[in-house]
């Protein structure tokens, strides 16, 4: 059966597996067809020595977001993923181009992964993009994919255990409406491990998963294309994605520990893809 499509609004890189270089090919590989815009156009991902590139100017990405449109292959689109957005201005447009489908196709999932930094360096992005993803995205959202730090930063407090996660979540106007998977949670009762809190609907589940010293570029990139996948082909509740998913990514990152990398490659990709098929 040909399976529908979904977009990915995303970075692009040149050289490496971070942004849609991770998230469009783990979805070609599971035989997922991508329509892929990228919002940024780099030599390589931030944090290395040197980096070419930069945004995309916004007329052009308007003109690539009004070209998708007007191709009227909506009626093939299941899901829409967004990532890294790098300006206000950008994720305003996005969020302009995602209402307009749910207009007209409110059936399609909108995954929405807000990515804007994480532990131990903080925010990556300008204050004005988390401001932005929390006016413009979080509303049109219908399944959410944070890093604790993310949270934090949405929600505009700093949380150490689970029960203060639900409750922030549960006071929040948009939030608590949302699907939300709350990733690589360090709390003060769980040293050794680190927790993914699940909200689908009005139900909470918190899933302990084995802390793995190594935290390569693209990993979230990674989880959510795999949760995406195993939501549209395996299961029903999230809590069985995060875990498959969780499984998958933490067998990676063993072997990319006892092999001394600590950046994603395309053996790795691939690895995971082929345990994915074993599902």
């Amino acid at each position: 059966m040909m399976q529908k499509k979904t977009i990915v609004i995303h970075s692009k890189v040149a050289y490496g597996y971070v942004g849609s270089n991770t998230t469009s090919l783990v979805l070609q590989l599971a035989g997922q067809d991508v329509i892929s815009v990228p919002t940024v156009v780099l030599s390589n991902r931030y944090g290395l020595p040197t980096v070419g590139g930069g945004l995309l100017p916004e007329t052009l990405f308007q003109e690539v977001l009004d070209g998708i449109l007007k191709l009227n292959i909506l009626d093939e689109v299941s899901t829409i993923l967004t990532g890294y957005i790098g300006s206000a201005a950008l994720v305003e447009r996005t969020a302009q181009f995602i209402a307009q489908i749910k207009k007209s196709h409110p059936a399609i999932v909108y995954l929405c992964d807000p990515v804007m930094g994480d532990q131990p360096q903080g925010l990556y992005v300008n204050q004005e993009v988390p401001n932005a993803i929390v006016q413009y995205l979080l509303p049109l959202a219908d399944v959410l994919t944070p890093n604790q730090f993310e949270m934090e930063t949405i929600l505009q407090q700093k949380m150490s255990t689970e029960k203060q996660v639900i409750e922030a979540i549960e006071q929040h106007d948009v939030l608590r409406h949302k699907d939300i998977l709350v990733t690589g949670c360090r709390f003060e009762d769980a040293a050794n491990h680190l927790q993914i809190i699940v909200k689908q609907k009005e139900f909470y589940d918190c899933i302990a998963t084995t802390y793995v010293p190594l935290d390569p570029p693209g990993t979230g990139e990674l989880f959510a294309a795999l949760v995406l996948l195993l939501k549209c082909r395996a299961y029903e509740a999230y809590s069985d994605c995060v875990k498959e998913a969780s499984i998958l990514i933490n067998a990676v990152l063993q072997n990319m520990l006892e092999e001394g990398r600590t950046e994603f490659d395309l053996q790795d990709i691939v690895a995971v893809q082929q345990q994915f098929q074993l599902i």
